[in-house]
């Protein structure tokens, strides 16, 4: 076997303790590194990580006040600050199964548990660059949004026999999934149970059912693997999600009563445990598991105004109006530069003021909120629409509830995910059947439009085709799918009869609605990459 090169990588050392940062320095620059950095905080390694990309990441647990390292692997992943080249290792002295199931949950590459040696750090790095090798090429096509290049960068590799076939299917199976190439990936998956029952592999065939509607199916994979392992929480998360969709409540609440129990320090598994609960009217429950994620979320790139607006409401139900009323004036303090915190701040009040029997207190909290969203002068995000909808619908004011309901499925039409959460919002809210009908109805009425929009392009009537899809998108700003299609109806027009700067113009327009909401869109690099040969044809203006 080929000697390890630890000279060519970057590593970023995260302890709170000088000795440990110095003990890991002199270990790694004993095995031949020699490109180290240093952070003594949580903060610091998502500043150092914010700057710089990371080959290697030694990260211990407790780092005192602040982030901890679950929560700086947890932002590290959200943010894309590091890749599927780069190495995570977890450092710990705590063996306990809350830190355990917390950060397994982030996926750290390995763990080191300490005490450890020199030899036993060699060997976790050796086997990572192993499982690592040759991953600089998907992590860079990745990063660029270009999932196609990804997925021939992942052939190559595993064309040429590596050492590490399971280890790069599995990531090829996830970029597919990523990509919506949904069949690619049901390919790789029954391959792989052909040969051995991998639990991952069977997940994510359970994904897929789940993403083609077929729930039933689904829910048996989930059920299956829960049964054969216990401890498997990604699949609680989507046994709950299927269980919603199939409007099994009491059964989605039941199963994330277990995967919270199982691993509690998962921010939003506990909030969505805390709003089904609610939902169902046990304010004391909800207001324990609200508390809980609260604390969780203190130091946490995942912490969240609607965090704080359902634990505010959860003791509004159980007559706690001052404590409430102290938790929304505190929003505004602790999301200083989050653009919706006020509307969720407005909206919980509105709440709270009407549990109090103060309605004129209530409509005035819901007018401000109102007036909020017109000058944040954008479409809704999904999990506001909901809690729009919901504080509209509790308030009895039912025509602007069914206003939102509607444009929430609108700019959402085919998330299934998104519409099974506004069903059951809507079941709690007495909407319902509004609901069930206006899915219907709306996702016909877009199918309609795209379809005569493909239409009008085979026949070569591109300037109706860009007609008829920009009035769509401009009716639904929020819709991710009518926006792409408009805008490649406009590339095709100018791939066809030439670039315009009006054509390039409108298409940038299409893309940023999209980035606002969606940045990572699957279809996004296509759309871009097109655009870009385009622009540098359009003539240049004097």
């Amino acid at each position: 076997m080929a000697q390890t090169d630890f000279t060519r990588q970057t590593y970023l050392i995260v302890d709170d303790m000088a000795s440990i940062r110095e003990f890991l320095r002199t270990l790694l620059r004993t095995l031949g590194a020699t490109q180290l950095d240093q952070a003594s905080t949580g903060a610091a390694a998502i500043a150092l990580m914010e700057g710089k990309r990371y080959d290697v990441v030694l990260c211990d647990y407790n780092l005192g006040p602040g982030r901890n390292g679950q929560q700086v692997l947890e932002e590290a992943r959200h943010r894309a600050l590091i890749g599927v080249a780069a190495i995570f290792i977890m450092v710990t002295a705590e063996k306990t199964r809350d830190m355990v199931m917390g950060a397994v949950e982030y996926m750290p590459d390995a763990y080191l548990t300490k005490p450890f040696t020199m030899d036993l750090l060699k060997t976790r790095l050796v086997k990572q660059f192993e499982r690592k090798s040759g991953l600089a090429g998907v992590d860079q096509a990745l990063r660029s949004g270009d999932h196609g290049a990804a997925i021939a960068e992942l052939n190559r590799l595993l064309a040429a026999k590596p050492v590490n076939p399971t280890d790069l299917l599995r990531l090829k199976a996830d970029v597919c999934l990523t990509a919506n190439r949904l069949d690619e990936a049901m390919a790789i998956y029954d391959a792989v149970l052909a040969n051995r029952a991998l639990n991952w592999a069977l997940l994510g065939k359970g994904k897929i059912l789940f993403q083609k509607k077929q729930y039933g199916q689904a829910g048996e994979i989930f059920t299956r693997l829960l049964d054969s392992e216990p401890h498997f929480i990604l699949a609680y998360d989507w046994l709950v999600k299927t269980q919603v969709a199939e409007q099994d409540y009491d059964g989605a609440e039941q199963t994330l009563k277990k995967a919270v129990a199982l691993s509690p320090r998962n921010i939003e598994r506990q909030q969505r445990l805390g709003e089904l609960i609610l939902k169902q009217g046990d304010g004391k429950a909800a207001e324990a598991v609200f508390e809980r994620a609260v604390a969780l979320a203190r130091h946490s790139v995942l912490n969240h105004p609607s965090l704080h607006a359902g634990l505010a409401k959860s003791k509004s139900v159980n007559q706690k109006h001052t404590e409430a009323l102290k938790i929304i004036g505190e929003i505004g303090k602790t999301f200083v530069d989050h653009r919706e915190a006020a509307i969720y701040q407005a909206s919980a009040m509105a709440i709270v003021k009407q549990d109090q029997g103060d309605t004129s207190g209530a409509t005035a909290a819901l007018q401000a909120a109102e007036q909020l969203i017109v000058e944040l002068g954008s479409s809704l995000p999904p999990r506001l629409s909901l809690e729009m909808m919901a504080t509209c619908s509790r308030l009895g004011e039912t025509h602007k509830a069914i206003a939102l309901l509607q444009q929430a499925i609108g700019n959402n039409h085919d998330d299934h995910e998104f519409l099974a959460e506004v069903v059951r919002v809507c079941h709690a809210t007495g909407l319902a059947e509004a609901a069930d009908t206006a899915i219907r109805q709306i996702q016909r009425d877009i199918v309609r439009t795209n379809n005569a929009g493909v239409s009008l392009i085979k026949q070569g009537d591109f300037d109706a085709a860009v007609k008829l899809l920009h009035e769509a998108a401009d009716e639904m700003p929020g819709n991710k799918t009518i926006n792409l299609n408009a805008a490649k109806a406009w590339i095709i027009k100018m791939e066809s009869r030439g670039p315009s700067a009006e054509g390039v113009q409108a298409v940038r327009g299409y893309v940023e609605r999209v980035q606002k909401s969606t940045p990572n869109d699957w279809r996004l690099a296509d759309v871009q990459s097109r655009l870009r040969q385009l622009a540098i044809q359009v003539p240049k203006t004097r």
